[in-house]
């Protein structure tokens, strides 16, 4: 079992900390606040909960297997990361002039970033389909739902502590910059960044 869990750790820290639409994320909603990074860290853990979930019970099976329903899932994802790269990308993250925008003064509830978070992690099913490959090749057949548990546990305890360590750096490097034509030029690469997802999880 242990060397199972060595195992298991090196693959999902390797893809914790390569930078996908959840790090970009972080890292914007790290501009504005840590807390905002933490409640988008929130937001992604929930997602990861409901894909592990769908794993143990059998449901993710289902899902994968119906192609209308599961296309459904990943246009409607596609969909929606590349609204958030929009107002990323539009937005930006300076906070100056949020008092006179609606949508930039969104981006600084806790709620709006914890829900964002769930939503940007749940707008790629094919996590789905890397949950259903990954945890099989490391659970028994006695013991499936343990296993799934407790390898879970350990896929949430990486993901939560690489996304809290992005959200530090993000800070700092914010607080360094401050309000500089250069938070606009990063704002949009991480906006850029997520389109380029959208566009990967819409061609599948």
């Amino acid at each position: 079992m242990l060397e199972s869990t060595l195992k298991f750790l090196a693959i999902t820290l390797f893809l914790e900390v390569t930078p996908g639409p959840g790090v970009l994320f972080i890292l914007y909603q790290s501009a504005f606040s840590f807390r905002n990074a933490i409640a988008g860290t929130m937001g992604l853990l929930t997602s990861n909960i409901i894909w592990i979930s769908l794993v143990a019970t059998g449901l993710g099976l289902v899902l994968t297997q119906n192609p209308v329903v599961f296309n459904s899932l990943r246009y409607l994802g596609a969909a929606y990361l590349m609204y958030l790269a929009y107002k990323i990308m539009r937005y930006g993250i300076s906070t100056a002039h949020a008092p006179e925008n609606p949508q930039a003064q969104e981006y600084k509830s806790i709620w709006s970033s914890y829900r964002q978070g769930m939503l940007t992690s749940l707008a790629n099913p094919k996590a789905l389909l890397f949950f259903m490959a990954l945890f099989p090749q490391f659970t028994r057949p006695d013991y499936f739902v343990h296993d799934i548990v407790y390898f879970g546990a350990l896929k949430m305890l990486c993901l939560g502590t690489v996304m809290i360590s992005y959200g530090l750096m993000g800070r700092r490097l914010f607080n360094y910059i401050g309000q500089s034509s250069w938070s606009k030029v990063i704002s949009r690469a991480l906006g850029g960044g997520i389109m380029i997802a959208a566009i990967a999880v819409a061609r599948g």
